[in-house]
């Protein structure tokens, strides 16, 4: 299904989309439609004052990725998901950067609502906002629940706790290499005996799985991608 040449208006609409075209078949359309859509956000973002930091990257894969894959179609369902249950287990955020993680929740849905691109059979958007509120305590309580955190998470939490810096390549392959090196109770202690996954080779040794760490904060430097 390739992508059509479509002219945005300066609100960020677009004439003329399939109806499809927000619940991708392959990866292909999932880029196609990911870009799409940050395009269309930026036509709305610049009328809105101050424009809005949005970076919808991290949304958009687990809606597609582990959810019902559909982009613009929103229940709270789906954000009980996101924000309880992936995010905690999947995405490393520092305590500072939470509820400006829920504040982009509430940007991405009120960006699809005042551009018409909410899904007809998505909840409203008074709806949706309002239930983002409701969750804030147990958001911020779940992302600090290690008993929550993926085998991925768990190792990239251990890193940064002795120190690594995740975009440093060489530090990440010296930790990889030490912490294979170590005690397979010492290993199991960290990453949870009953998440570490089937071991392909006899020395169990592993390759970091799960989602890197959430850039900084915004208050520091805006979002690198």
């Amino acid at each position: 299904m390739g992508r059509e040449h479509l002219r945005i208006d300066q609100d960020g609409r677009v004439d003329g989309t399939r109806a499809d075209r927000w619940w991708p078949e392959d990866e292909d359309d999932f880029e196609a439609a990911t870009a799409e859509l940050n395009e269309r956000f930026e036509a709305w973002a610049t009328r809105q004052s101050p424009k809005p930091p949005l970076d919808m990257e991290g949304i958009l894969h687990y809606k597609w990725g582990y959810l019902d894959g559909h982009l613009t179609r929103w229940r709270r369902a789906d954000l009980t998901e996101l924000y309880l249950e992936l995010y905690p287990a999947k995405v490393i955020m520092d305590e500072d950067e939470l509820d400006e993680s829920l504040e982009e929740g509430r940007t991405f849905l009120t960006f699809l609502a005042e551009t018409g691109l909410l899904d007809a059979d998505s909840e409203s958007l008074d709806l949706l906002v309002e239930h983002l509120n409701r969750i804030r305590g147990r958001f911020r309580h779940a992302m600090g629940d290690p008993s929550r955190f993926s085998f991925g998470k768990r190792l990239w939490t251990q890193a940064r706790a002795e120190g690594v810096t995740l975009d440093d390549q060489a530090g990440v392959d010296r930790f990889i290499t030490e912490f294979n090196a170590r005690p397979r109770s010492e290993r199991d202690a960290i990453l949870g005996k009953n998440l570490a996954p089937r071991q392909p080779a006899r020395g169990g040794r592993i390759t970091p799985p799960g989602t890197p760490p959430r850039p900084p904060s915004t208050k520091r430097r805006r979002r690198r991608r």
